[in-house]
């Protein structure tokens, strides 16, 4: 069973508000961000449970008040003042949350084997309007049922459908997943944990699988993106080419655990 309590599931909003109003910091704030706290949506409960559970205090510095505090319809991004225990300076300091708390979606590659040998990867080539550009990334926004045994029917039967779904490849067949642990994408802005997995899929004719991802491109997401299957033998000038930190960091944890060679 995985351990990591899901950030949306661990109190109600009434909880998680409590232990807000009781810490130093919020007494502190004005009472017009007293107020915007007050206003922060339903759907960002994750972020008000993580926001209860945050250490106002450790050995570096405490936290002050909260002296800003926006967000939309996906993120939020709070400005604290923080007192150094160390020279006794003020700053201030933010970073920036997911609505749902700080564990993200899976982020994944998918590994293709023909006749026992990973000879293809699938990675993710999309238009992001951050980057400005087209760009390789891993394949996100995979939300496993929560509270499920990671080593479950259920757990890989979820799996199994998304896969699915999201490369449009039918009869799509997991044959291993590999879980490479978590990762914090950027620290120094923001709080988010991420899980990297990936999955090996066998096929007897690599055909099969190109046919059905070749030149497609969607815009179901807001923004486009299409399916790159990618020779392994290509590997290298890949990784060369490609900045996505979740994809570096897949690709050195399968090095790690000898699963792929360079």
């Amino acid at each position: 069973m995985s351990n990591v309590v899901c950030s949306e599931n661990k109190y109600n909003r009434q909880d998680a508000m409590a232990k807000i109003k009781n810490k130093r910091w919020y007494q502190d704030s004005s009472q017009e961000i007293q107020e915007k706290i007050d206003e922060i949506p339903e759907d960002f409960q994750g972020f008000l449970n993580d926001l209860a559970d945050r250490e106002e205090e450790n050995g570096f510095y405490f936290i002050k008040k909260l002296k800003q505090i926006f967000w939309d319809d996906r993120y939020v991004v709070p400005t604290f003042e923080v007192k150094s225990k160390k020279d006794n300076s003020d700053y201030v300091n933010s970073f920036v949350a997911w609505r749902k708390g700080v564990h993200r979606s899976i982020n994944s590659l998918v590994l293709v084997e023909t006749q026992g040998e990973i000879t293809h990867f699938i990675a993710k080539k999309s238009i992001r309007f951050a980057t400005g550009r087209e760009i390789y990334e891993s394949i996100g926004s995979i939300h496993p049922p929560r509270d499920v045994d990671e080593n479950s029917q259920e757990y890989m039967q979820y799996l199994q459908q998304e896969f699915e779904k999201t490369l449009r490849l039918p009869n799509l067949k997991i044959s291993r997943l590999i879980n490479l642990g978590n990762i914090y994408p950027d620290a120094g802005m923001t709080d988010t944990i991420v899980k990297l997995i990936a999955i090996k899929v066998e096929t007897c004719d690599i055909n099969e699988i190109k046919n059905y991802i070749d030149g497609n491109i969607y815009n179901d997401k807001r923004y486009d993106y299409g399916f790159e299957i990618i020779p392994i033998e290509r590997l290298l000038k890949f990784l060369s080419e490609t900045n996505d930190s979740f994809l570096l960091a897949i690709f050195g944890r399968l090095q790690a655990l000898n699963v792929i060679k360079l």
